[in-house]
């Protein structure tokens, strides 16, 4: 029982120093662009969306009909 009990303690001890000797960064950039440019020729088209000028900047646009509203469509903007 006593064994069990220093192997316990050693182990908590141990722990943060075995944590402590592990380094590492992460490098990490955000680019927040200011304006993002919606147009929409017609209402049947998507809309253009247009963030930036940059091609890493342009969101993601998905649609999908409603089954509820005929006619009716789901229109999804994901950046």
């Amino acid at each position: 029982m006593t064994r069990a009990l220093l192997l316990a303690i050693g182990l908590v001890i141990a722990a943060p120093i075995g944590a402590a000797s592990t380094t590492g960064s992460i490098a990490v950039s955000l680019t927040i662009f200011s304006r993002c440019d919606i147009s929409r020729p017609n209402t049947q088209s998507l809309p253009a969306i247009d963030c930036g000028r940059q091609a890493s900047a342009q969101p993601r646009v998905m649609h999908s009909a409603l089954e509820h509203n005929e006619g009716s469509q789901l229109v999804t903007v994901e950046w």
